[in-house]
């Protein structure tokens, strides 16, 4: 398995133009380069060799900027996870157009928060997010919610928490979530993080949305998962910021992005 680079944190804040203070690796995987690597022939659109058929997605931030959505679903792209908020006040400013954009073009779409267990407890947290974009609704086109949990550069891997009290954080904005929004919402993790942060745990009924860059499906799993409902197998392509593909069938996916009772599928 490759070794998975914890992303997804807030973009600098823009100067004199958007290109400002941008990384090298936020401007190789921005919506403008994506969208024209999506025209550059079939090779840029080739999914792992593995991963032939499936139902294929993405999900994106403030790194990506304006995304050609049109072009996305032209590619193949099915749904979108953008991001929203992190901690208790960080709002992505490209959550809106990016996530209106996203359903114009077609696409299932939903919020999702990188969680900050040093900066605000979860309750407040959960609370945030929905009033910032990361709310459900049973209408067939917008995904549970889903909360990112990895490191953060510059913090301690664990946030400064013990197993038992990061335990008791995830519980309580999975419960918080689930009783504001109707349903539990979806984990993010990667194998290395959960497992020393976190360990041999993993709360009631929640979907894992897990990254592994591999061209191969991932079978060694966080916390006493079984099973995964989203596997994010490339940073680089073949979408616009993060491309991911669903575990299962299309009513298993209608199923996900609609039913309050969704019962997940590897817990």
């Amino acid at each position: 398995m490759s070794s998975y680079r914890p992303r997804h944190l807030a973009p600098p804040a823009p100067t004199a133009g958007p290109a400002s203070g941008a990384s090298r690796r936020s401007v190789l995987r921005g919506g403008a380069v994506g969208a024209m690597a999506l025209g550059t022939g079939t090779a840029a659109l080739a999914a792992p060799a593995a991963q032939a058929a499936g139902i294929y997605g993405q999900d994106v931030s403030g790194w990506q900027g304006e995304v050609d959505w049109a072009a996305q679903a032209a590619a193949g792209s099915r749904f979108a996870y953008v991001k929203a908020t992190e901690g208790r006040s960080y709002r992505s400013p490209a959550f809106s157009h990016q996530y209106t954009g996203a359903g114009g073009a077609g696409l299932v779409r939903g919020g999702y928060h990188f969680a900050r267990p040093d900066s605000g407890g979860p309750e407040e947290q959960v609370d945030f997010f929905l009033n910032n974009g990361g709310g459900w609704t049973g209408d067939g086109i917008t995904l549970p919610g889903m909360v990112d949990f990895e490191a953060y550069s510059g913090l301690p891997r664990n946030y400064g928490l013990g197993q038992q009290e990061m335990r008791d954080w995830i519980s309580a904005f999975s419960i918080r979530y689930r009783d504001q929004a109707g349903r539990r919402p979806v984990i993010y993790t990667n194998l290395h993080w959960w497992n020393d942060v976190v360990g041999d745990w993993t709360p009631t009924n929640s979907p894992l949305f897990l990254a592994s860059y591999s061209s191969s499906r991932p079978s060694t799993l966080p916390g006493r998962w079984w099973g995964w409902e989203l596997w994010q197998y490339s940073d680089s392509g073949p979408f616009a910021g993060d491309s991911n593909l669903w575990y299962g069938s299309e009513s298993q996916f209608e199923s996900f992005v609609a039913d309050a009772d969704y019962d997940a599928a590897g817990i």
